[in-house]
């Protein structure tokens, strides 16, 4: 029988097993521990500097797209929206920074494209090679980045800040016995041609609405082609962009056509003479939109509203239109007249047709919304002396063309949909 194994009590084994010297193994640990914490430190310093780098190209790519897709909300038919939308992407672009380098605009680094018909810029950019630190280890010293950024300017339904005004969009007048269109140039001349500050000598044609009489906002409102070919000199305008219209009268000799303009509001209770002056000089402001209806005035006194449109003028009162550049001069604004000056307003348009006669207090809806310059007027005195109306010139819907009734064609916005 064989004997019990021997006990040891824990003490006894202590003393009989040699000690293990374990001072170098923790030294390799350390070691191996040291470098996989400095590995990962470069590798986290790599990865950042490139996520970094891709996040600046990406900024400077959606800044640039949107910049080039603000070329199609330019209203002048003369701009070229192709090129000036690449020359504003790249503009836009060398103000950003990537790894601390300037945006380079030459073609082997960035190309802006442009789709005319669906109104889109698109940027693209390829990074100059980036040292990397860590990944040189693993024989890759640098990586190359691309961003890209698509923008769009597409329509919407309403405009912040519309003033008090609806005008007929214009229409082809069949007058046969010429008692309206005098001069058979299919244009509404209102202009004060011999300068004499007064309205006369057959400068005012009264046109109305009567049957025969053509309207389709595509082919004969504001911003179509069918005046193109018409008028001599001043009335010579590409697309309407430039020609005189009529804002408002406040001349009894005008009622022939002053039934044409109305003043609107929201509500009956914002059309009184107060609140539309408060709207005309931008103390207050209303939202509109297409196929809304809003109530229609006949426009209220003459005496608040003459001077509340004086003090819109006076906003910026050195500029004026200049025919012969088609385009303001003068302005306080300089070259940025169109975005900056507060002659520079939007007015609703409504169709000649269907509201040729508005009573107060009924319904009017608007088909477009129309950025209009507001004239000079041809006459001095104190405000509500002047009989003379008030005009501007037209400078295209808000994102430039005209459109159907039912959709109108409005405020233009910059999205980013890639």
């Amino acid at each position: 029988m064989r004997p019990p194994p021997e006990r040891f009590s824990t003490q006894e084994r202590v003393l009989r097993c040699p000690r293990l010297d374990r001072t170098g193994a923790t030294l390799v640990v350390v070691a191996v521990l040291i470098l996989m914490f400095l590995s990962m430190a470069a590798l986290a310093i790599d990865y950042g500097m490139v996520k970094t780098a891709k996040a600046e190209a990406q900024r400077a790519m959606d800044a640039a797209a949107l910049a080039g897709a603000s070329a199609f909300l330019e209203p002048a038919p003369t701009f070229n929206r192709d090129s000036g939308a690449r020359a504003r992407a790249k503009e836009i672009a060398v103000k950003h920074s990537v790894h601390l380098i300037v945006v380079d605009t030459s073609v082997a680094h960035m190309t802006v494209t442009t789709d005319l018909v669906a109104r889109t810029v698109t940027a693209s950019y390829t990074v100059p090679p980036i040292s990397l630190w860590f990944a040189q280890r693993f024989g890759s010293s640098t990586m190359g980045l691309t961003a890209s950024a698509t923008a769009r300017a597409s329509q919407t339904g309403n405009a912040t800040c519309v003033k008090p005004v609806a005008i007929p969009d214009i229409w082809n007048n069949v007058d046969p016995g010429l008692a309206e269109d005098k001069n058979a140039n299919h244009l509404w001349d209102y202009q004060d041609k011999d300068g004499n500050g007064k309205w006369d000598d057959g400068e005012t044609e009264p046109w109305k609405w009567t049957a025969g009489d053509v309207y389709d906002s595509a082919t004969t409102g504001y911003g179509s082609t069918f005046r193109n070919s018409y008028g001599t000199g001043y009335q010579v305008k590409v697309k309407d962009y430039g020609r005189q219209v009529m804002l408002t009268t406040f001349s009894p000799k005008d009622a022939s056509v002053s039934s044409m303009y109305y003043s609107w509001g929201e509500t009956t209770a914002v059309t009184n003479a107060d609140s539309l002056a408060a709207r005309i000089r931008g103390e207050s402001c209303a939202a509109a939109s297409v196929q809304t209806p809003y109530k229609a005035a006949n426009g209220g006194k003459i005496g608040p509203l003459q001077a509340a449109w004086a003090d819109l003028i006076a906003n910026d009162p050195s500029a004026h239109w200049d025919d012969a550049s088609n385009a303001v001069v003068g302005s306080s604004a300089g070259a940025n007249w169109l975005d900056q000056s507060k002659r520079v307003i939007v007015v609703g348009l409504y169709d000649p047709s269907k509201y040729s006669s508005v009573p107060s207090g009924n319904d009017i809806k608007f088909i477009n919304l129309a950025k209009v310059w507001v004239d000079e007027r041809p006459c001095g005195g104190a405000p509500g002396t002047c009989k003379s109306p008030i005009t501007a010139r037209f400078l295209g819907f808000l994102g430039g063309g005209p459109s159907g009734p039912n959709t109108g064609n409005l405020v233009w916005r910059l999205t980013l949909i890639k």
